[in-house]
């Protein structure tokens, strides 16, 4: 999405036009630009986004209204949302004779995971009353906002309000434009030449698969490595030019990453990466569950376990959601009882396993979806020199 120069200019005119006009009439225009802009890309999305706007800001209940009538509301509002992300982004994979790849029909929506998770994040905080006073044409420009709908981050609407300043601040423009420079070094210097450079290019899986017999621990040591680092600077590059596009108009967008390879242990790792999903599985997943069964074991499974159904309704990814679970969990328990441990590791010894963690991680999700959970097996097996039969 930033890779054509449509972006460009188009962010170019909008910064110029927004910051001369009336301060009334800014979220209105940052609202219309968006949706036109991201019409050309799925016209599909707007026309469903734009529908749940409208119905969302309209129907979400408020603090004062009775609690059975709250409740039909919310699941209303919450349930068609669910199952639009369900049909098209869960679905397609198991219809038979069905191709979500070629199929136009059951092509995977623009941005669908983001905006479902803002709308839940809406409804939720508006029943809290939680949410500063708004119009329609804010929570649109919100919900649209055209920089971040595709890469996130996934901004908070009571974030988003108070975060939107009415004139411009000079410094805005430096910080904006620097941000948006190391994220385009991030993206295309780094990933697309100094790393191949450094560690040599990322092989396909397929013929990682293929040849996963005859090549060594160190080899796949080496590719899954790569594809964290990969994962991390396309990922975080996207979202520095993102939030920096914002600052341009004067949107302090939530951050979502904090150099997480310097992460000194695993919980610290999801304090740093994807700061904003991390955030809202906290918000609307962990402390529900943490309430319902004052267990954080449960609540902790449950959120990974939903951080890994975000991405994918495979096994690779329930799986890759367990594996961190399962890591949070004995990094929790190991410290709140380490006092009774007879070894005592140095603390420098902290980054180098928790980079190593998460790099094994990889191996779940590294495969493509049309891989069998098998296949994600025999990579993680080839880390301890051992074959599986193909």
């Amino acid at each position: 999405m930033f890779q054509g120069g449509g972006y460009w200019f188009l962010l170019i005119l909008v910064v110029v036009v927004y910051w001369t006009m009336r301060p009334a009439w800014r979220a209105l225009f940052l609202a219309s630009v968006s949706v036109i802009y991201l019409i050309g890309f799925d016209w599909r999305s707007v026309v469903w986004l734009t529908f749940c706007a409208v119905a969302f800001y309209w129907l979400a209940p408020r603090p004062d209204a009775p609690p059975r009538r709250a409740r039909v509301l919310l699941a209303a509002l919450l349930l068609p949302v669910l199952a639009f992300l369900a049909v098209f982004k869960y679905l397609p994979p198991y219809l038979p004779d069905v191709d979500p790849r070629t199929s136009k029909i059951w092509a995977l929506p623009l941005g669908v995971s983001y905006f479902t998770f803002k709308l839940i994040h809406y409804a939720i905080e508006r029943r809290r009353g939680n949410l500063p006073p708004h119009r329609l044409r804010d929570f649109v420009s919100y919900l649209f906002l055209f920089p971040i709908f595709t890469q996130g981050p996934i901004e908070r609407f009571d974030h988003y309000l108070p975060n939107r300043q009415k004139r411009l601040h000079w410094d805005d423009i430096p910080e904006g434009l620097t941000r948006m420079v190391v994220g385009l070094i991030k993206r295309f210097a780094l990933v697309e030449e100094v790393l191949p450079l450094v560690l040599g290019p990322l092989p396909p899986v397929g013929q990682l698969l293929d040849d996963l017999s005859a090549i060594s621990p160190g080899y796949v040591w080496r590719f899954l490595i790569l594809n964290y680092l990969y994962a991390y600077l396309e990922f975080s590059g996207y979202c520095d030019i993102a939030i920096g596009s914002c600052r341009l108009l004067g949107l302090r967008i939530m951050e979502n990453f904090n150099f997480p390879i310097l992460a000194q242990n695993i919980a610290e790792f999801w304090q740093r990466w994807h700061m904003t999903l991390a955030g809202w599985c906290q918000a609307y997943v962990y402390m529900p569950m943490l309430g319902l069964t004052r267990n954080p074991y449960v609540a902790t499974y449950a959120s990974f376990l939903i951080m890994g159904l975000w991405h994918g309704a495979t096994l690779q990814w329930l799986a890759w959601g367990a594996y961190h679970a399962t890591g949070v969990a004995c990094f929790v328990t190991w410290r709140r009882r380490r006092r009774l441990a007879f070894v005592r590791l140095p603390r420098w010894v902290g980054y180098p396993l928790t980079f190593l963690f998460v790099t094994i991680s990889y191996g779940f999700t590294c495969t493509h979806p049309n891989h069998s959970f098998y296949e994600s097996l025999r990579i993680l097996a080839k880390l301890l020199a051992i074959n599986l039969k193909a």
